[in-house]
């Protein structure tokens, strides 16, 4: 029996050797063989452009009239005409309303009456002078006698300079029943209409407000003071106009005030800017959406704002050499929408920018196959097409 036992287990050592063999034979196999290599990343790039940057802040502003003029009556009256509407575009000298010139026509037709006796008057008195006067010295006339001639000619003059004022006095209130638009703007809501009795100084007969151009009202943190003021006096436009939505330029327009004062508790200067609002898309009142261009920055390296990396030791960048990344550092200059001004960059040199997540330095890399794309230039696509700049 026990001979019959052992040889089952011999025989099964033997095989558990065996594979123990083959696996330690498998595993230095395993160890020699060389390591896949690895699989680069997909990246985009973009070419270092040189041009120039204008630098600017956001602010909002508000649209304000050049000039708002509230019609009142100077006389009081029924209101005869009225020969515009509301919303009506009316230009300086326009006529808008009439009031019934009845009443000032027969006051100027009785001045008139009342100057043409006076001057009868005067001429009366004056030859009462004239005859007179030589009589004075051979004692046909006292003295009392003549002076008091002369004094009745020169009341006789005053009547003729009063009758006179008191006709340019009426013609000026006649001219009032006329009432013409002082400015060229837009006339608001009438709420008057002919027929009514308006009082001389009270009633509101319609409100114009000048449109074009239209002044931007906006603030800014004092310390770009000395940039408003050089704004101000250059007179070039420094303001870019949005639309709502922030995008939608509208166009430029120069600095033409600054306050003579700040806000100590905002710590911000006012200061407006006058657009030719030429096709209306500005309504005082309206808010707006602008940027102020404080400085421009001639001929910089200007590469993809997603493209700069801050590290522990400043600014850096990826750049494609050699199909791998390497970090390169560079010096910030300024950002201006999503261009980023830098120096320690070359022309032409290729900036990573969307940068992968897994992205390190000497990291094995590919470039995307794209469209070639230009860098935009920033003192380029925001001109205005539609508007200019006021002068």
């Amino acid at each position: 029996m026990s001979f019959w036992s052992s040889t089952p287990l011999y025989r099964s050592r033997g095989r558990g050797s065996l594979a123990a063999a083959a696996l330690l034979l498998l595993a230095a196999c395993a160890k020699s063989a060389p390591p896949p290599a690895p699989k680069p990343l997909d990246v985009e790039v973009e070419p270092v452009r040189m041009g120039n940057l204008s630098l600017s802040v956001p602010t909002l502003g508000t649209a304000q009239a050049v000039h708002t003029v509230t019609l009142i009556p100077q006389i009081s009256g029924i209101l005869q005409h009225v020969l515009v509407h509301s919303g009506q575009m009316v230009h300086r000298g326009q006529l808008l309303f009439v009031i019934d010139p009845a009443p000032e026509q027969a006051a100027l037709a009785e001045d008139k009456a009342k100057l043409k006796g006076a001057l009868a008057d005067l001429a009366y008195e004056e030859g009462q002078v004239r005859a007179y006067r030589p009589l004075l010295p051979k004692g046909y006339v006292t003295t009392q006698t003549y002076d008091q001639t002369v004094s009745q000619a020169e009341q006789a003059a005053a009547s003729v300079a009063e009758d006179r004022a008191a006709i340019d006095s009426a013609r000026l209130q006649l001219g009032y029943t006329q009432i013409r638009a002082p400015i060229t703007g837009r006339l608001g809501l009438l709420t008057t209409k002919s027929g009514n009795l308006v009082s001389a100084n009270s009633s509101t007969l319609a409100t114009i407000t000048q449109l074009q151009p239209i002044h931007i009202q906006f603030s800014l943190p004092q310390r770009y003071l000395p940039d408003l003021l050089q704004a101000e006096r250059s007179g070039k436009a420094r303001v870019r106009l949005y639309g709502n939505d922030g995008q939608n330029l509208l166009g430029q327009a120069p600095v033409t005030a600054v306050d003579n004062s700040a806000d100590s508790s905002s710590g911000t200067i006012s200061a407006r800017a006058t657009w030719p609002n030429a096709h209306l898309q500005l309504w005082p009142g309206d808010y707006v959406q602008l940027r102020f261009q404080y400085a421009t920055l001639k001929h910089v390296a200007l590469i993809p704002r997603n493209a700069l990396q801050e590290g522990v030791n400043g600014p850096f960048v990826y750049v494609l050499r050699k199909d791998h990344a390497q970090m390169t550092a560079v010096h910030y200059l300024g950002t201006e929408g999503n261009l980023v001004a830098v120096s320690g960059l070359s022309p032409g040199t290729l900036v990573i920018y969307d940068i992968p997540a897994h992205l390190h330095p000497g990291s094995l890399v590919r470039e995307l196959a794209r469209p070639p794309k230009a860098l935009p230039q920033a003192h380029e696509h925001d001109r205005p097409k539609a508007e200019g700049v006021v002068p």
